[in-house]
């Protein structure tokens, strides 16, 4: 009877911490996808600047030649 109360004590602490640790991994989680999509966004919206520039640039270059 004492290893069962011992193996049900660590089995409801372990839920415990489980929960407890959910509760901070998950938000952190999501502000760290949050911060990696807004990278991945605000790269490709550079690479469509440097594209354009790039397309109007030579064309300024061939206009004055």
């Amino acid at each position: 009877m004492r290893t069962f109360a011992a193996l049900t004590l660590s089995g409801v602490a372990g839920i415990i911490l489980l929960k407890l640790l959910a509760t901070v991994v998950f938000p952190l989680l999501g502000v760290f996808l949050g911060i990696l999509a807004m990278t991945v966004k605000l790269a490709l919206l550079a690479a469509v600047v440097f594209f354009f520039y790039s397309m109007l640039k030579k064309r300024r270059e061939a206009d004055v030649s």
